[in-house]
């Protein structure tokens, strides 16, 4: 009994050291990322901490900072779409997906890409700390609001479970390339992953546009 306590202390303890981590993690992240003009950081920041506090703030600053740059190219076909339409459903690629089955599908998406034009979401890289090279997903998602105000707290949920999958896809590279879990690689390891992975969402704000569905064109072939 005394050792089953003793355990269950522990975990309490630990789960209160990574959630204090997380929020430290946040702050420090946020102090960075207000002072960019780069709308990129934001999205990053979002990616990572969906479910920060400062969601709302980081997600206006995006627009603001995105909206004042002329050529932004934006989306295309090959990127995966996803719209939140309540809290338990989502448009995955004008797919209805369950809210907990979103992680299962960005890792596949990033994984295996889209069918009949994976070849178009690979990229060919080389692996972090190493002479080796490997094709890599370039596949983003395009996260597309079409309510306003803005449904903060359904987009928080999609974006965690899509930061879920995203983690899942570094988790797999990891193993795939080192054969280590990811937590278990060196610090240089990891950055060189977080610095492929970290940069996958992409906003758009069709408000205007009265429910009206957007599709995005097709990238221009080389």
């Amino acid at each position: 009994m005394r050792i089953t306590l003793k355990l269950f202390l522990i975990l309490i303890l630990a789960i209160q050291c990574k959630n204090i981590e997380e929020i430290d993690s946040q702050k420090i992240d946020w102090q960075e990322t207000k002072n960019s003009r780069n709308y990129v950081d934001y999205a990053t920041y979002i990616q990572k901490h969906p479910n920060t506090e400062n969601f709302s703030k980081a997600l206006s600053e995006y627009f603001f900072l995105r909206d004042s740059i002329a050529d932004f190219g934006g989306c295309y076909r090959f990127n995966a779409s996803i719209s939140v339409t309540d809290s338990a459903k989502v448009l995955f690629d004008d797919e209805l997906k369950s809210l907990d089955s979103l992680r299962f599908y960005t890792f596949q998406y990033l994984k295996n890409g889209k069918p009949n034009i994976s070849s178009s979401l690979k990229t060919d890289i080389q692996i972090p700390e190493s002479k080796l090279r490997d094709s890599i997903s370039t596949g983003r998602f395009d996260i597309v609001i079409y309510d306003k105000p803005y449904p903060i707290e359904n987009l928080k949920k999609a974006i965690i479970e899509i930061s879920k999958g995203i983690k899942d896809y570094k988790k797999y590279l990891s193993e795939e390339w080192f054969q280590k879990p990811y937590s278990e690689l060196s610090k240089d390891k990891r950055a060189g992953i977080d610095k492929l992975n970290d940069q996958r969402l992409v906003f758009f704000d069709f408000t205007n546009m009265d429910g009206k569905r957007f599709n995005p064109p097709l990238p221009i072939s080389d």
